[in-house]
């Protein structure tokens, strides 16, 4: 059984994760996009709504998934899209 260490605060920890993860947790979660909102607001809304258990999980997930080959490319797009709004 993991323990829980109680210094390490759930918003640092979400904080680590990309737009992308963020988004990718949003649609597992059945939570709306909030593509206009900043990425700390989407952090906020995903602790808020998603319980920890489930949420970490998720989390955990993304990390190990996660393509640093893949982000530059996902960052330019994103910005091309940001552009034409």
């Amino acid at each position: 059984m993991m323990e829980v260490n109680p210094r390490v605060k759930d918003k640092r920890k979400i904080s680590i994760l990309w737009r992308t993860e963020l988004n990718h947790l949003l649609e597992r979660n059945d939570l709306p996009k909030y593509k206009e909102k900043s990425k700390l607001f989407v952090q906020e809304k995903l602790l808020e709504k998603v319980p920890g258990e489930i949420l970490w999980k998720q989390a955990y997930e993304e990390l190990f998934e996660r393509d640093y080959n893949t982000i530059a490319e996902e960052i330019e797009t994103y910005r091309k899209n940001r552009r034409k709004a």
